[in-house]
Order: structure tokens, then sequence, then C-alpha cells
């Protein structure tokens, strides 16, 4: 930025007729930053804003995880953008959402130059679990975990299946646990509690009577995969009513699981209910198409394309004959089958489910264009859409969520 009595001064020697080869010799900076001044390109006394590393895609992605993924740490949405091609720092991100998108901020994210500051663990928790005389009781009633379980309903449940208190329940457990359950995030996989999980899932084994590996699977709590989930309950409301549970379970799935394709269920997010797709049976063929997509493409990869697509589907149909087959119809069918069931027809997971296979299907043309093979960027109209060697996607990434459940409680391994 150049002081504002030069800039001033470049203005008044153009408005007096000089030519801008003139001015740039007497003031002595180039012929570009003349013309910045004299086009209004730049004002004097003012910085040029420095362009943007996060783009519109990558923040409608980033909008999109915080709100799926309320507790969503800062390190692991730079891990996913980084990925797709954000070439900023994890402070430079910070910055970004905050200031520019205005997007929603955690507590661990407000001082991003900061080190992360410890959890709260009780002292000498590594010697309450070496010094243990007394095993572990093994309480009557086995209580299966659903896939993805957050650790503090699963504590809940066992609770109450065996008439307790989950203060009772805690305190037959390792202090491991009344630590985790405190924290937001069951993922955070902090350095002072490592050590202590292989311990603390085997004493919650013996007492629920389940297999340390089955607990694991399921619960997020004990799970070191890293890949990127969404807050939910808990896959449907079919699959977890043949094993009894009636209420609602919060979990957390993969980014790209959006239908229990074994019943035909809008997986909604948190806190609003699931729809029934049974009128609408393409919306999970678009699943079954996302899931394929998966062996070539991350799931970060996937759900930006789709974020994309969705933005760019047609409002309206190109012709009446169309109707049929657009969205608009698809979401007042959904509507209109949903309503009998005592869902309000005024929530945006419709607009979002009405809008999933034509998205789908933008969005496979979109990476099938831009893929020019394995940890090559696809590059073009869509730079931070990368194709990368294939890599696991999650304990249950195509699977849909009744197979999920049935893993989970009887314990096996695929």
């Amino acid at each position: 930025m150049l002081p504002r009595e030069r800039a001033e001064k470049i203005l008044t020697l153009h408005a007096a007729g000089w030519p801008v080869q003139a001015i740039a010799d007497h003031i002595g900076h180039s012929h570009q930053t003349i013309r910045d001044y004299i086009n209004g390109r730049r004002t004097p006394g003012t910085r040029a804003p420095r362009p943007s590393l996060l783009t519109e895609p990558l923040a409608r992605y980033c909008r999109q995880r915080l709100t799926e993924d309320p507790h969503l740490r800062t390190s692991v949405l730079f891990k996913e953008v980084a990925a797709l091609g954000f070439q900023g720092s994890r402070a430079t991100l910070y910055r970004e959402l905050k200031r520019r998108h205005r997007l929603p901020v955690l507590a661990d994210r407000q001082e991003p130059n900061s080190q992360e500051e410890p959890p709260q663990v009780p002292s000498g928790m590594s010697r309450t679990l070496a010094r243990r005389h007394k095993r572990t009781p093994v309480l009557p009633q086995r209580v299966a975990p659903i896939a993805g379980e957050t650790l503090n309903s699963y504590l809940a449940r066992i609770a109450q299946a065996n008439h307790l208190t989950v203060t009772e329940v805690l305190a037959v457990l390792p202090t491991w646990f009344s630590t985790k359950t405190n924290n937001l995030d069951d993922r955070a996989q902090h350095h002072m509690l490592a050590p202590a999980a292989t311990q603390a899932l085997h004493e919650l084994a013996h007492l629920t009577s389940t297999t340390p590996a089955g607990l694991s699977r399921a619960l997020p709590a004990f799970d070191t995969d890293e890949g990127p989930v969404r807050a939910t309950t808990a896959c449907c409301h079919r699959c977890t009513a043949r094993l009894g549970i009636r209420q609602p379970v919060p979990v957390h799935l993969p980014i790209h699981h959006k239908v229990c394709t074994r019943h035909g269920v809008w997986l909604s997010d948190l806190g609003e209910p699931h729809l029934d797709l049974s009128i609408c049976p393409e919306i999970t063929t678009a699943q079954h198409r996302a899931n394929r997509l998966l062996r070539r493409f991350t799931p970060q990869q996937l759900t930006l394309a789709h974020q994309t697509a969705a933005n760019a589907v047609p409002p309206w149909p190109t012709s009446p004959a169309a109707v049929p087959h657009h969205w608009r119809y698809r979401l007042l069918t959904l509507q209109t089958h949903n309503h009998h069931r005592g869902v309000s027809t005024e929530l945006d997971t419709y607009a979002h489910a009405a809008i999933y296979p034509d998205a789908i299907e933008l969005a496979a043309g979109a990476l099938a264009k831009h893929s020019h093979g394995p940890a090559r960027s696809t590059g073009g109209n869509s730079p931070h859409l990368r194709t990368m060697a294939p890599v696991g996607h999650g304990r249950f990434a195509t699977q849909d969520s009744s197979w999920q459940v049935r893993a989970t409680a009887s314990g096996t391994t695929r």
C-alpha cells in the first residue's frame, strides 16, 4: 500500500493530464500500480484486501460440517479442508470461519495459536486402574451398543436397563469414564487419556458382558479412526426397534451416510425426525450410488461435490413434462406422505432429501469429469476436489445401518 500522499499525487497528476508512463517515471512505481489507483481498484489510504484462501465451496463445506457435528474440533476440520486443497494454516482457517463467513466457533477454537488445554484428568487416575483389587462387577442385563453411539448415551441405557443411575454405573468403572463423559467430543483422544483407554475398554466389556472388540467398533470414544462423521440419532427407528430400543439414541455416522438403505429411512440431522422414503425409492438408490463413489473418492470429496451440486440443481423443471421427475415434485410427495406420520412439513430436511438424487447425479458427473487416476488433482473447475489413493472410510462406511446394529449386537466382524 502506498502512503496516502503519494497515492493522492497519482490521482492529481492523472487529473492534470499526465499519461501513465510519465506518472510511473515520476512516482517510481510500476504501471500496474498506477493503473490500479487511476481505475479505482485501489483507494488511497486503504490496504488492498488479501485474497481469501477459503473459497465459497470450502466455506459451504465447513458450514455443513459444523452444522452436522456441533462438537467438531478445529484440528479435525482443518485436516479435512487441507485434504480438499485448502492452502492456509489452521489459524487462517479459524480467522476465515469467524470473520469472513461468520460460522459458529467452538470453545476450543477461541485461541487457535495457543496450545490445546488438557482435559481435567483426576490425579492418580492411572494408579487407580493399576491398584484395583476387586474386579468390576457384571450387570445382570446385557445392553448391546449401537454403532456410533455416544458414550453418555450407552452408559445411560446401561443404567436404565439395570435400574441404576448413571452415577452408580460410573462408581464401579475407572475414573477414565467420568473424565471422558465430561468432554463434549467423544472422538477426542487426548494424550493424557489414551494410555488408560485400553484398560477402561476391558472394564466396560466385563461390566456389560460384551466383547472389547465389539465395543471398540461401536463406540467412537474407543475408536481411533478419524473419518469425518455427523451427529444424528441412531441408524433408523426400525433398526433399533429390533433390539427393543424405543427412545432416540444419539450417534455419529459417516458424513455420506444419509439413508438406511434396508428400510428406506432418511437419517436427518440431530434433533430432527427421520423421514420415510418408501414413496421415493430413488433417494435410496442415490445412497447406493454414493456408496459406490466411495470406492474411488474420499468422504470429504464426495461431501464437497454433493454440497456444490446441491447448489447447482435448478429450482424449477425445464418443462411441464419433467415435473414428476423434478425434486420439487418429490418434495411435495415426501411432505404429503410423512405428514400422515405426524412429521411437520415445515422442515429443511424435506428439501435435503428431495434434492439428494439430483445432487448425487451431478456430483458423480463432476467427480468423474475431473478424475484422472489416484493421487492426481482433479484440476479445472473444481480445484478442491482431489482424487486420492483409496483410504479407509470408517468402520461402517458403505454398510446400511441394519448391518451395523446386527454386527455390533453379536460382536462379529467381517
